[in-house]
């Protein structure tokens, strides 16, 4: 094989291997504790694909805050050192360092066996193309649910889903808030086949 014949074949390998590669994976929710002082609750939403990304955090702040449902996305442990700008692709060494600090400051929640149970208010069902062929359909679930019991109640959720089924998958009480944080699980990821998305629900007490 001359250099050229090489040129040629390397060149269709490195196009051919993109379609083997991972596509999607699921994303998980990891709750990492209460900050007493700040009142906030820490998570980190991973993301278990091809990309390796870094996992995103998050925090619920309860202090002075009139809307304590709202998650908020923190971006300053993604600043890349060289750009300025938020990288989730850079290497992990500040985001670990960082992240330890935090971690230091929470105590973990204790998780609840009480009985939550998941309201679907309204469900549509589309048929859209598949990933791998547009001329085939799958159906896609949209779901506007609330997580409930007889003491606690959630705001209305969204979720897009490619299986007839949410499930309740993890369940804490929030220390000295008297709040409960669930995550609800579903296959909300077609590509493949077919991955789970966690999303953390903050539930309130009923009024």
């Amino acid at each position: 094989m001359n250099i050229t014949q090489k040129l040629i074949f390397t060149s269709c390998l490195s196009f051919s291997l993109p379609v083997f590669a991972t596509v999607g994976g699921p994303q998980s929710i990891e709750v990492l504790g209460y900050e007493a002082k700040e009142q906030k609750v820490y998570l980190l939403k991973h993301y278990e694909d091809g990309r390796g990304r870094l996992p995103q955090l998050y925090y619920y702040q309860f202090k002075n805050n009139a809307h304590p449902n709202k998650l908020i996305q923190v971006n300053s442990l993604y600043i890349n050192p060289k750009t300025q700008k938020v990288d989730y692709d850079q290497d992990d060494t500040h985001f670990k360092k960082e992240l330890t600090k935090i971690k230091k400051r929470l105590q973990p929640l204790p998780t609840t066996h009480a009985k939550y149970h998941i309201a679907v208010n309204q469900k549509t069902v589309q048929r859209v193309p598949t990933w791998y062929d547009p001329k085939q359909k799958q159906s896609e679930f949209h779901y506007t649910y609330t997580v409930k019991n007889q003491n606690f109640k959630s705001q209305q959720q969204q979720a897009t889903a490619y299986q007839e089924k949410l499930k309740i998958t993890q369940q804490f009480m929030i220390p000295q808030q008297n709040k409960v944080l669930v995550t609800v699980q579903y296959l909300g990821i077609p590509y493949e086949t077919g991955y789970m998305i966690e999303d953390p629900v903050l539930l309130l007490p009923k009024k």
